[in-house]
């Protein structure tokens, strides 16, 4: 059974009152009792977005296994409701292939460990000072897994990422899945 303890309601530039924090609590624990025993830990953010509210939900099941899922509506309780769907949704879509392989491969899985770098757009800021040199503005560690492409593919969808860098199981080359313009994902294998 999950605790509450382990889920985290805060508003950025809003007041989260308590209401909201118990209905948030018990919704995040029904959904992720469905699917999994325990969880290391829920982010729950919400914050104004001009004349809407923005849910966003970040949770960490495993060391290494994250979904996110975000949402926008003219009230908290309907962007979080929004939100909650698209992370039982994910669970739902992808529950099955998670546990199957988590039995197939009882061995540990490997990782490679990489920094990310998150670099401000010089666009859209426009200095005369330095342009050529990008600001970053967000730094953090990142872990690249081994896994095939379609678990690459459910883990960026997991993640609500636009691309994910990974190692191929079978080619044991970093590759990268990227989601196009068009609504294709885009597929980088480079060779050797």
């Amino acid at each position: 059974m999950t605790e509450s303890k382990n889920i985290s309601i805060s508003g950025k530039q809003t007041k989260v009152g308590k209401s909201l924090t118990n209905y948030v609590q018990i919704s995040i624990i029904q959904t992720l009792n469905k699917y999994f025993e325990s969880f290391i830990n829920a982010n729950i953010l919400f914050s104004k977005d001009t004349f809407n509210f923005r849910c966003e939900i970040s949770i960490n099941i495993e060391r290494s296994f994250f979904i996110q899922g975000n949402a926008l509506s003219n009230d908290a309780y309907g962007a979080f409701n929004v939100a909650n769907e698209k992370i039982k949704k994910r669970l739902r879509r992808y529950h099955r292939k998670l546990t199957d392989h988590r039995l197939k491969n009882k061995k540990s899985l490997k990782y490679l460990e990489a920094s990310q770098y998150i670099i401000q757009n010089p666009d859209l800021k426009r200095k005369k000072d330095d342009l050529t040199a990008p600001v970053i503005i967000a730094e953090s560690e990142d872990i690249i897994k081994t896994v095939s492409v379609s678990e690459a593919i459910m883990l960026m969808d997991l993640k609500d990422q636009n691309a994910i860098f990974f190692k191929n199981v079978q080619s044991k080359r970093l590759n990268i899945l990227y989601r196009r313009s068009d609504g294709n994902i885009g597929w980088v294998d480079p060779k050797k």
